[in-house]
């Protein structure tokens, strides 16, 4: 009996890109801060031996302080790198209508212009081991997007 080869499943990653508009900070209804970022990132490739660029777009959910750092350092335009996984949730929207999103949840979000700059301990706050742990302790019923 052959044995079976087991792959580890791996939920992380790492895009630059613009905020395409200003941060959105808003508290559940504990208290705990949550950001909402949207980030526009490029992707060059080749076709026909012409370069070409496509943008695509994706929300970002930042927890805790360095969701609160990112609302006052942030602005539409600002250049970041995200550190993270890809979350799906559902919900029901205001019509009653069953919905679904995707989103990325940020580990660490470091801030690539010199006038975003926070302090250095700002930026050790979301840095994990080599497993990625939650940052807050809520459920997806406490996100208030």
């Amino acid at each position: 009996m052959a044995s079976e080869l087991r792959f580890p499943r791996l939920n992380y990653l790492v895009l630059s890109g613009r905020l395409t508009r200003d941060v959105d900070l808003r508290y559940t209804p504990t208290g705990t801060p949550v950001a909402k970022l949207s980030l526009a990132f490029d992707r060059n490739y080749q076709k026909g031996g012409e370069w070409l660029q496509e943008t695509s777009y994706l929300d970002v959910v930042v927890w805790s302080k360095r969701g609160e750092q990112c609302a006052e350092y942030l602005r539409k335009g600002s250049a970041v790198i995200i550190e993270g996984y890809i979350k799906t949730r559902s919900y029901v929207d205001r019509e009653n209508q069953n919905r679904k999103v995707t989103e990325i949840v940020a580990n660490k979000v470091s801030f690539l212009e010199k006038s975003s700059y926070p302090s250095d301990s700002a930026e050790t706050e979301m840095k994990t081991d080599n497993q990625i742990k939650p940052v807050a302790d809520v459920t997806d019923d406490d996100v208030p997007f």
